[in-house]
């Protein structure tokens, strides 16, 4: 009740005011910027360079090595998923770095603007990769995808392919993912034009207790299976209200605008997801406390208090995954009891957590190196896995599964540093080039130069 009653108090709050705040004008400021609470280099975080270092790693290793040994494979699919670990570490950083990226003191036009030219060329890059390489025989497409691969393609090139389709039409199977990143930006974007943005721990507290209730929701209302007429009105229905709610606490009418276009994409996507919704659930509450860790670091939330959503959100989790059933896992063949979840998600809280207890230390270069070219190390790997040769002959007493595992790790770093400094950066920083044109026409448009005669 606590959490409900302060979220309607900020709502009545905000509905009261009138400020002049629009989709381009700059965004709340924070409180505290993070560059004053974390250890940085060069303009970056280190601990969070860290993270994304040791998660990327850690899908790139779990992908390599359930290709080699059928072992490890019915290892991780029972026991601990390192992938899925690296996953999770990821939502955690989003969390936390994503509400100081938009409360940066910019526009919400600006912030997409840096999302758009920070993750889609070279996402697009490596869907006309994978493409190419499947036209030689060297990239596997997935049945869905070549069923219709027009549609496919254009669903992928949304980045929201998971949201539309299915795991089935996706290029880049570890593509899932940013189809929940992307989401869960929509979702911040919202809560800024509504005055919300910096409620996260009741926000959080009611993302991670929808997690339970999430089981009961049906997977894909809109293009599922079981889809029909009623779940497809239903869907409209929520639609039309969540926007109606985000327009009524819209500051003006461009921001209305804003939250009308927000949620019109927004609801029906995460209506539409074809996994298990209580995944869903649980990713974005993941994201939602890593928020509330970072509001920890910028003083606006009392430690205690974070730490208790912290502590929260383990429990929930561990408590849901006593209630799981086991199953049988068809591609691999073991059973999955609920062991299996929370041994990977609770290690990915708890190693993001003492990173961030360590956050004004060093730490190793070649874990900041992965760091920066995480993203691309994340979406390229496939690609290298799949275009890469396995070896067939041991050398100097290596033998060659291992040969082929250290090969395709490397050539996924390697390859990953190289599409970063061709392709990602540069086009990060065509994106912060033109932010800084459209502020500076702001600038002189709000101050022009008095003209004396």
């Amino acid at each position: 009740m606590r959490v409900v009653r302060g979220l309607f108090d900020e709502y009545v709050r905000v509905s009261q005011r009138r400020s002049v705040m629009t989709v381009e004008d700059p965004v709340a400021a924070p409180v505290t910027p993070v560059e004053r609470v974390v250890g940085g280099r060069g303009g970056r975080f280190e601990f969070l360079d860290a993270l994304r270092g040791l998660a990327a790693l850690a899908v790139v290793v779990q992908h390599s090595s359930e290709r080699l040994w059928p072992a490890y494979f019915r290892f991780s699919q029972a026991h601990f998923g390192l992938g899925e670990f690296g996953v999770f570490v990821f939502f955690l950083v989003s969390g936390f770095i994503i509400p100081a990226s938009l409360e940066r003191g910019r526009s919400l036009g600006a912030f997409w603007v840096g999302r758009f030219f920070r993750l889609f060329p070279l996402f697009w890059a490596c869907l006309v990769g994978a493409v190419i390489l499947h036209s030689i025989h060297r990239y596997m497409l997935p049945g869905g995808f070549l069923a219709d691969p027009v549609r496919s393609f254009m669903a992928n090139l949304t980045m929201m392919q998971f949201f539309i389709g299915s795991w089935d039409i996706q290029i880049i199977g570890a593509s899932w993912s940013l189809s929940y990143e992307l989401t869960f930006y929509l979702l911040l974007s919202l809560l800024l034009i509504a005055g919300l943005n910096r409620r996260s721990v009741p926000l959080a507290v009611l993302a991670v207790g929808l997690i339970a209730p999430g089981a009961l929701l049906p997977a894909a209302l809109i293009t599922g299976g079981a889809a029909n007429v009623g779940t497809r009105s239903i869907v409209a229905v929520v639609t039309v209200v969540v926007a109606a709610v985000f327009v009524y606490l819209a500051a003006d009418r461009r921001l209305a605008l804003a939250a009308i276009l927000i949620a019109f994409i927004t609801v029906p996507l995460v209506l539409n997801q074809p996994g298990p919704s209580v995944l869903t659930f649980g990713y974005f509450a993941t994201m939602f406390v890593g928020t509330v860790l970072y509001r920890i670091t910028s003083g606006e939330v009392a430690a205690w208090r974070g730490w208790a959503v912290f502590g929260f959100a383990i429990c929930v989790i561990f408590g849901i995954c006593t209630f799981v059933e086991p199953v049988l896992d068809a591609t691999s063949g073991v059973w999955v009891t609920w062991v299996k979840q929370p041994s990977t998600i609770i290690p990915a809280y708890l190693v993001f957590a003492g990173a961030l207890l360590l956050r004004r230390r060093s730490f190793p270069r070649p874990l900041l190196f992965l760091g920066r070219i995480s993203y691309s190390l994340y979406v390229v790997h496939a690609l290298v896995l799949d275009g890469l040769p396995r070896w067939t002959t041991s050398v100097a007493g290596i033998p060659a599964l291992w040969l082929t595992f250290f090969s395709w790790v490397i050539g996924a770093v390697v390859t990953a540093a190289v599409t970063y400094r061709l392709i990602e950066k540069p086009c990060h920083n065509l994106g912060h080039r033109m932010i800084a044109r459209v502020d500076a026409r702001k600038r002189a448009a709000e101050h022009p130069r008095s003209v004396t005669a």
